[in-house]
């Protein structure tokens, strides 16, 4: 749709004001006299009505006399006294054109028609009205009837020749010449109708006055009864005023009812010619205010399209005043008043431009600009971005609060900013900063990182506060870690995550250690997956009982073979378990599959101990007992059968609720074993407090168990202690015969390792370590 102009705006609001009036006027102009013409149409019609029946009851009335006549005629009772059949039809039919019957009959005593014009030669039949008799030589009755898809009025006169002798019946046809000839004596309405409705069947029209038929047909369709007031109705485009009156009928004959119409068309067609008088009266006064509104449109049009010129130029940035608005009146006071405003909008402008794009705190540039500055084009094809995080600030804000932090941050990045020379320096995040080397590779930018760090590893000193600010940078280099400015300041963080959490406090991002990549959370949808579809395995690793030699257990481990990675490592999804609420599907899973791989064993007759491990979010789950309890019963072998498995970091993450879970576990007779141990945080005396039966050494002191001394002290103090408590104990990751020798030799009750077996599928387990093991 085109753009309308302030000026022609202007005048289509004239005009549409002139428009809106002048329909205003007009349509209540005509609504006003149609409500009156109903009003008054309605008052015609009811009196009409009224009338009509009036006359319906003179014509009933008439018949009736004139038929009380026929009954005293001396030739029509004796020739009903001599039967003479002849006679009495010749009477009755000469009769009958003077009062305008069609139907005349005259029926006995007995009920009977004796004679019938209609019927001249029929044999006596009942009376088809028997009620319309009843008490008729009291007195005339009279009905209206319809018969033949044509309506009656029936009138009924008794004959004495002195004692009764019969009835007469008159069926005077009220058609259409009957209804016009009542129109022509009376002022009855010029649509009158007369309509029946036998029963089943809808109504129809058996007559009507003034010539055609016009009223709506089906107006009355779903009707049981008539209005008995007028009401409107639409037939061919035109509107009527309609009122209906019903009249008396014998039993079981359809209803009948006369329908009088008041065309409001036909009324309001007098006004006609003050409605096109109005007509040309609203063209004419639209051609003249569309010509007044053009020439006051012009005027106030152009000092408002001057400014809205100006307007223009100040969203292009350019905040020039208008010109040629050298005005007294109003229009001018708005342009000296839209000249100031352009002026603090400039002003204000640059204001909110420099707030939006740097650092309240330390002046350099913010996110913003900083993205936008690394995605400028690069002089040469290699670049590096360094990310220097303040890891202490969280710590620092809690203990000396906001305002000394904000000081320290200001200092930060006057030191980097002073280092940094010409390059760009933003600060990315309340603890990071960034620092853009568009043309330094990964030496050169190591080089400056390692000054960075000097740099900000000095205290910051204020007053008698001097606090360590705790630097870590991560470096993210382009192209390789990523080409566009999101990517590399994704990259370049969690590079700097790394380097918070290691000793040197410098690290490169590299992708295979980035737990945020976006396969890892591809991952953790398909894992959802690998639960409900079968993907997931369970290997068993050998644990070797040092005393015996031979193997007495096994540790279940899961296996995933991905449909599209193949082989995915335990590593990389048992974390993803934990972090999507997966991990506890995933422990039932393995629970359920080692208790059945348990039970077939044992039905076998081998049967061996399967260990399963528990995660810290298992510990959390407080139904964990009730749900392991519960597959042990389903597949009805002891709880002694299944070892659970907890890391020190496990139980050191909540010991309170680590401690209940272990202990209702150990109630059951779950024996309980911790993994990895020697790598934590876990005490003897700690220990003493927990439920548990089995200490695994940590691979870590076993390794090198041929070599090292050190280690070697550790593994037998460990082994001492160990049997002191009352605790068995396993090694684990035993890779040389040396190993095995020297934890038999201290005592060591289990080991594991690959010197043993690595882990394997159930089948080549059962082959290799069950005598005559299952072969599934």
């Amino acid at each position: 749709m085109p753009h309308l102009g302030f000026r022609l705006r202007v005048a289509l609001f004239f005009v549409a004001t002139i428009i809106a009036v002048q329909a205003l006027t007009a349509g209540l102009g005509y609504e006003v006299a149609r409500r009156e013409l109903v009003r008054q149409g309605g008052a015609q019609l009811e009196a009409n009505s009224n009338a009509f029946v009036a006359q319906m009851d003179d014509i009933a009335t008439r018949v009736a006399s004139s038929v009380q006549i026929l009954s005293q005629d001396y030739g029509l009772r004796s020739a009903i006294g001599e039967q003479d059949h002849g006679t009495v039809l010749s009477i009755l039919r000469n009769h009958g054109r003077r009062v305008g019957a069609t139907r005349m009959q005259l029926v006995g005593l007995d009920g009977k028609v004796q004679a019938d014009t209609a019927h001249a030669g029929a044999a006596a039949v009942p009376f088809a009205r028997a009620t319309l008799l009843q008490g008729a030589f009291d007195g005339r009755k009279a009905a209206v009837v319809a018969e033949n898809g044509a309506v009656f009025w029936q009138v009924v006169v008794p004959i004495y020749a002195p004692q009764p002798a019969g009835l007469v019946v008159a069926s005077v046809p009220i058609d259409d010449k009957l209804l016009s000839h009542m129109q022509e004596l009376s002022t009855l309405p010029r649509d009158v109708e007369m309509m029946t409705r036998p029963a089943g069947k809808p109504w129809s029209v058996v007559a009507h006055g003034g010539g055609e038929a016009r009223l709506p047909p089906g107006f009355f369709a779903g009707n049981d009864h008539f209005p008995d007031a007028p009401v409107l109705a639409q037939s061919g485009g035109r509107e009527y005023l309609v009122l209906a009156r019903s009249f008396p009928q014998a039993a079981g004959d359809p209803e009948v009812a006369a329908v009088l119409g008041y065309s409001l068309d036909e009324a309001l067609r007098p006004y006609r010619s003050v409605w096109l008088t109005w007509a040309g009266l609203l063209v004419l006064g639209l051609v003249l205010g569309v010509l007044s509104s053009l020439l006051i449109a012009r005027s106030v049009s152009r000092p408002v399209e001057a400014l809205a010129a100006a307007a223009r130029r100040i969203e292009a940035g350019d905040y020039r005043a208008p010109e040629g608005m050298r005005r007294n009146d109003e229009i001018g006071q708005l342009a000296t008043s839209f000249q100031a405003m352009t002026v603090a909008i400039g002003q204000r402008e640059e204001r909110i431009r420099e707030q939006a794009l740097h650092d309240a705190v330390t002046g350099l540039p913010n996110r913003v600009a900083s993205q936008a500055a690394i995605e400028r084009p690069r002089a040469t094809s290699e670049a590096t971005l360094v990310m220097l995080g303040i890891t202490r600030l969280p710590d620092i804000i809690k203990t000396v609060g906001h305002a000394l932090g904000d000081r320290l941050m200001h200092d930060a990045g006057r030191r980097l900013s002073d280092l940094a020379g010409s390059r760009f320096v933003g600060r990315v995040s309340d603890t990071q900063f960034v620092l853009w080397l568009p043309d330094a590779g990964r030496t050169r930018a190591t080089e400056l990182a390692s000054r960075l760090l000097d740099a900000l590893g000095r205290p910051f000193v204020e007053g008698d506060f001097s606090i360590d600010m705790g630097p870590a940078i991560g470096i993210a280099c382009a192209p390789g870690d990523g080409e566009d400015a999101a990517t590399l300041l994704r990259h370049a963080e969690v590079a700097q995550f790394a380097a918070a959490g290691s000793a040197r406090g410098l690290a490169f991002y590299d992708a295979a250690t980035d737990p945020h990549r976006p396969d890892r959370l591809s991952l953790m949808g398909d894992l959802r997956e690998a639960i409900d579809q079968g993907q997931l395995t369970l290997h068993y690793q050998p644990k070797l009982d040092l005393s015996s030699g031979r193997v007495m257990a096994a540790e279940a481990l899961i296996r995933w073979q991905h449909p599209r990675r193949g082989l995915v490592p335990p590593d990389a999804f048992i974390g993803v378990a934990e972090e999507t609420g997966n991990i506890g599907r995933l422990t039932r899973w393995v629970v359920n599959d080692a208790l059945a791989r348990a039970r077939r064993w044992t039905e076998a007759g081998h049967p061996i101990n399967i260990a399963v491990n528990l995660s810290a979010r298992d510990l959390e789950d407080p139904d964990l007992t009730r749900r392991i309890g519960d597959l042990t019963a389903i597949h009805g072998v002891p709880t002694s059968i299944l070892p659970l498995e907890v890391t020190e970091s496990a139980v050191i993450a909540d010991p309170a609720r680590a401690l209940q879970e272990l202990r209702r576990l150990a109630d059951l007779g779950f024996k309980i074993a911790v993994d990895d141990f020697g790598v934590g945080r876990s005490s003897f005396a700690y220990l003493r407090q927990m439920p548990i039966h089995e200490l695994k050494i940590d691979k870590t002191f076993i390794r090198n168990l041929a070599s090292d001394e050190g280690d070697r002290v550790v593994v037998r103090s460990i082994v001492d202690l160990s049997h002191r408590l009352g605790l068995r104990v396993t090694a684990e990751g035993a890779e040389d015969a040396a190993a095995l020798d020297y934890l038999r030799e201290v005592g060591c009750d289990c080991a594991q390792g690959y010197q043993i077996a690595a882990a394997m599928p159930a089948l080549a387990f059962a082959e290799r370590f069950l005598v005559d093991g299952p072969t599934t």
